[in-house]
């Protein structure tokens, strides 16, 4: 599973073939079959605004236009309406790569293990930035004091590093300290016996836009306008910008050292004279719900009666599929698996069973075993319902399959006999 829910990005898939075509729906098919795509984030929230538009008004997709194939024409006659747009997705990605501070975590953890001391926990470790002497407009960029990741063997998880796990190790009751300071390296670890159960990672924000358009989202506007402005288009026009896991468009609001994104994308409709609107479609958690938010600007040079627009991008919002993750966690799941859903429905016990009905088919098939299956519902043996069943001697009576077509698993019902039954279990009186 990635950002939706595979169930859902079928239908959108088999919705969109009609304006797709046959085609082009099997090359977004194969995009979405390869996991390892960097861009499989992109074509899913391409997929999913297409789809919603579609439900909106007519849609035509990557109509050519000159030089370009704009991603989204689009023609409604309640309210009445014309388009052309481009959806984008951004992400932070090039900012990690020059700053792989989950690298260096998973290369902490890996160690963590190995010597069997992640679960005590009580680690802290803080990088440490070149300078913080950055602001809103300076030309240094905030970036972390990390050597190439080729070099860490010897610059950080070195003989020192060891030599301080085996401190830890042989002394768990003390406190522990290794630093790795050099021109290109700023490392410290540190272990607290008191803080046992917590492990932190600290650095400094570099995901940040200190240059109100030299960031993530001024350059994808930019080069966004260059291609509509390329299609010879005169009518209303506009960009998508969706999150595939981009702190730059998620931030709510600017600093001293950085601009917010409503800063930037008015930045750039001040200066922009062939976008009309741009569209942000943000995602966020609250109260343990994955939700999509909607942000509209309009650009004051090109004036346009803002009601029917806001309406048709209302309803377009409001038929976007319901995300299952956040996008960091999509991509890490999408890293970690094969692209398949890995959520499993909640687990209930009683005089039945309900639980997910994927988990149980892949007891039966064999690929999960009892002890796999008591470690996803976090189940002590003794807390498993089927043994408990079983050695009470009650069989199963009733199994019922509550589907949830919106969801990447249904519901399976298991019932079981009040009475014991002698076929397996002892004679009694």
């Amino acid at each position: 599973m990635a950002l939706f829910g595979r169930r859902c990005l079928q239908r959108v898939l088999t919705e969109n073939v009609v304006f797709l075509g046959p085609k082009e729906a099997e090359n977004k098919c194969n995009l979405l079959n390869t996991y390892d795509d960097p861009h499989y984030l992109s074509t899913e929230w391409e997929l999913a605004v297409l789809n919603a538009a579609s439900k909106v008004g007519t849609v035509e997709y990557e109509k050519r236009m000159r030089t370009h194939q704009p991603d989204l024409l689009f023609k409604s006659s309640d309210p009445p309406l014309e388009f052309l747009a481009d959806i984008t997705t951004l992400s932070d990605g090039g900012l990690r790569e020059r700053n792989p501070v989950h690298a260096l975590q998973s290369e902490f953890w890996r160690h963590l293990s190995k010597r069997r001391l992640f679960e005590g926990g009580g680690f802290d470790v803080q990088i440490d930035p070149y300078s913080l002497s950055f602001y809103r407009g300076s030309k240094e960029k905030p970036r972390l004091k990390l050597p190439r990741q080729s070099e860490w063997p010897t610059k950080i998880f070195n003989s020192g590093f060891r030599a301080f796990l085996e401190k830890v190790s042989n002394n768990p009751e003390q406190n522990q300290r290794f630093d790795v300071i050099a021109a290109d390296t700023g490392v410290h670890f540190e272990y607290d016996p008191t803080r046992r159960g917590m492990a932190t990672l600290n650095h400094l924000s570099f995901e940040i836009a200190n240059v109100i358009d030299q960031n993530t989202i001024y350059k994808a506007l930019k080069t966004k306008a260059a291609q509509l402005k390329a299609t010879g288009y005169k009518g209303v026009t506009g960009v998508f910008l969706c999150d595939g896991d981009c702190n730059v468009l998620r931030s709510t609001t600017g600093s001293f050292a950085a601009y917010s994104p409503n800063e930037i994308v008015r930045e750039f409709l001040r200066k922009s004279h062939s976008v009309t609107f741009v569209v942000r479609l943000v995602v966020r958690e609250s109260n343990s719900q994955v939700l999509i938010e909607v942000k509209l600007d309009f650009n004051p040079k090109r004036p346009i009666d803002p009601g029917p627009l806001t309406q048709v991008i209302s309803r377009i919002h409001q038929l976007l599929p319901r995300p299952e993750f956040t996008p960091a966690r999509a991509l890490h799941h999408l890293k970690s698996g094969d692209g398949k859903s890995g959520r499993y429905s909640r687990l209930e016990r009683g005089g039945y069973v309900k639980m997910s009905a994927r988990m149980l088919l892949e007891l039966l098939a064999g690929v999960r075993t009892a002890s796999e299956f008591e470690k996803a519902y976090r189940l002590k043996p003794s807390e498993n319902p089927f043994r408990r069943m079983f050695s009470e001697g009650r069989p199963i009576s009733k199994v019922t399959i509550e589907r949830q077509p919106e969801e990447d698993d249904d519901l399976a019902t298991i019932e079981f006999g009040d009475d014991p039954d002698p076929a397996f279990s002892q004679f009694h009186v």
